[in-house]
């Protein structure tokens, strides 16, 4: 044991170790000029005073403390004065999201009710609490001319409903118990995961992603035409920028046989044309939004398809990702696989594809890198948790996720060094099983190991939250170390990490920092002034 002559020896002994480590991790106050050091006293007295007072549990048991379960904080985040701040905050590039899982169902469900060819089904009819509870609508656009017999088997509603029939949307909403309105408010449900769903005592892991899986497969099936298609896309785009996302890299499904149909049901676009939408889209809207003072340079694709794919399959969406590379080089900016890792096949399944089509990429002069989902597992040793060393192997260019990370210490540090940065999904992996609560989550190791990482929201459509706001409120409250200074570290390295090229990247940097100084004289502005209102409790 050390000894020491005095208590001063000590403290001092005590401060030089605390100072040591936290040389170690990502944080420098060197580079905290005095307008951001005031902004960041401003957060961190807010932050104690909400913990204290905005959140807590009070003494008959009510009540969530701060960074608790995301779904039952929802409300007090709501009127919570560090989310305003949330939602002002310049975020950097959302690096890891999902196209359908983006945005909460009311758009897509909207544009459902002028779609005439717009045509529902269900594994089962509707005729008892227990089968609305568990149906699995999906949709379809057929042709607008084409004659529709109205007869029971084709009646949700009635007993003799033959599961898969197509009814009419339109007729499906008007015959819905309760009317149109309940008709849509139950098909909302659907689509978004609930306390009920994420919190049960009894739910796993893997019960939570069957849930999730049937979520999303609702949502891709109403978006399976031209004009919902185009429509959702739009709709993205807005949000992002105006949640303050200068920049996002879009996962989007395009396996192996994935289509929409044209508006009147006639057509099936294949996927260039899907990829065509989103550079369309891009075009039109990009000029709106920056004409409306927001700061927002585009998105990106990363190709994503099913992990679970049979070898023809996967090795056809390999060609086709790069097909679809040389037609839209701005565009197309990476490949992953995508869908439960614990379940699906582990990368090293797929060696001999992967080196296949990087040697295919190399030999075509192509900057297509991987972006790999790894480590979104809590089987710590298991196949989904190697897909952490196949990952790296492989050459990811990040890594998706990266739960399980912190507990292999050599492959953090060759993240550090190799620059590889971790996309970490603070509210998603707490809804999916992961982490009881964001105060577990990994993000905090990861920069106390200097290990560069980003925070996106993955789905946040499906639990309610928006673009990235509720993922930055939330890992500032979960996290004691979590301050103004580790936002905008982590708003730097997710454009740092980007894909975007030197110029574009160089031009986002100074756009954030200018913004950045914008949004800490705002907070100075708003808040200065009131900060001896959160003094004390």
């Amino acid at each position: 044991m050390a000894q020491f002559s005095s208590t001063d020896v000590y403290l001092q002994a005590r401060s030089n170790l605390i100072r040591d480590e936290h040389a170690y991790s990502c944080y420098d106050n060197s580079t905290i000029n005095p307008l951001e050091a005031e902004a960041g006293r401003i957060v961190e007295t807010l932050k104690k005073w909400e913990e204290r007072n905005h959140h807590g549990v009070q003494a008959d048991g009510t009540g969530n403390e701060a960074g608790h379960k995301f779904i039952y904080n929802m409300p007090s985040i709501s009127t919570s004065s560090l989310f305003a701040i949330a939602l002002q905050a310049p975020k950097g590039a959302l690096l890891h999201c999902h196209f359908e899982a983006i945005l909460p169902p009311e758009g897509i469900i909207r544009d459902a009710r002028g779609q005439e060819n717009l045509f529902i089904k269900s594994d089962v009819s509707l005729t008892s609490p227990g089968n609305f509870t568990h149906a699995l609508p999906q949709f379809a656009v057929h042709p607008i001319d084409e004659e529709v017999e109205v007869k029971e088997t084709s009646n949700l509603f009635s007993k003799s409903y033959v599961p898969g029939n197509w009814m009419r949307y339109s007729t499906f909403r008007t015959r819905f118990p309760g009317g149109e309105v309940a008709a849509e408010l139950w098909l909302a449900a659907k689509m978004v995961l609930g306390a009920d769903h994420a919190y049960d005592p009894k739910q796993t892991v893997d019960g939570i992603w069957v849930e999730f899986g049937r979520n999303v497969t609702i949502r891709r099936s109403l978006m399976g035409s031209y004009t919902a298609y185009r429509e959702h896309v739009r709709r993205i785009l807005w949000q992002f920028a105006r949640d303050g996302i200068s920049y996002a890299e879009i996962r989007v499904a395009l396996n192996y046989g994935y289509s929409i149909s044209s508006d009147d049901g006639r057509r099936q676009l294949g996927q260039d044309e899907i990829v065509r939408i989103f550079a369309d889209t891009l075009n039109e809207e990009q000029p709106k939004i920056m004409a409306e003072g927001l700061s927002f340079f585009g998105v990106r694709i990363i190709y994503a398809c099913k992990r679970k794919n049979s070898r023809e399959a996967m090795k056809w969406c390999m060609e086709n990702c790069i097909t679809l590379k040389q037609k839209f080089p701005q565009l197309i900016c990476g490949f992953d696989m995508q869908g439960q890792e614990d379940s699906g096949h582990p990368l090293s399944y797929w060696a001999s594809e992967i080196l296949s089509m990087r040697a295919k990429c190399t030999s075509l002069g192509l900057e297509l890198p991987f972006i790999f989902h790894a480590g979104e597992t809590l089987d710590h040793g298991g196949d989904a948790d190697s897909n952490l060393y196949d990952a790296i192997l492989f050459g990811t260019k990040r890594i998706g996720h990266g739960f399980s990370i912190t507990k292999h210490p050599l492959l953090m540090q060759m993240c550090k060094e190799r620059g590889i940065a971790i996309e970490t999904c603070p509210i998603s992996n707490e809804i999916l099983g992961l982490c009881a609560t964001v105060k577990s989550h990994h993000l905090p190791i990861l920069m106390a190991n200097g290990v560069p990482c980003s925070i996106s929201s993955d789905d946040p459509g499906c639990w309610g939250a928006n673009a990235l706001s509720h993922d930055f409120y939330q890992i500032l409250m979960g996290s004691n170390n979590m301050s103004l200074l580790g936002w905008r570290i982590l708003a730097r390295w997710s454009i740092d990490h980007s894909c975007m090229e030197v110029e574009a990247r160089e031009k986002i940097v100074k756009d954030f920092g200018d913004r950045w100084e914008q949004f800490c004289q705002w907070i100075v502005n708003e808040y200065g002034t009131r900060k001896e209102d959160f003094g004390s409790s």
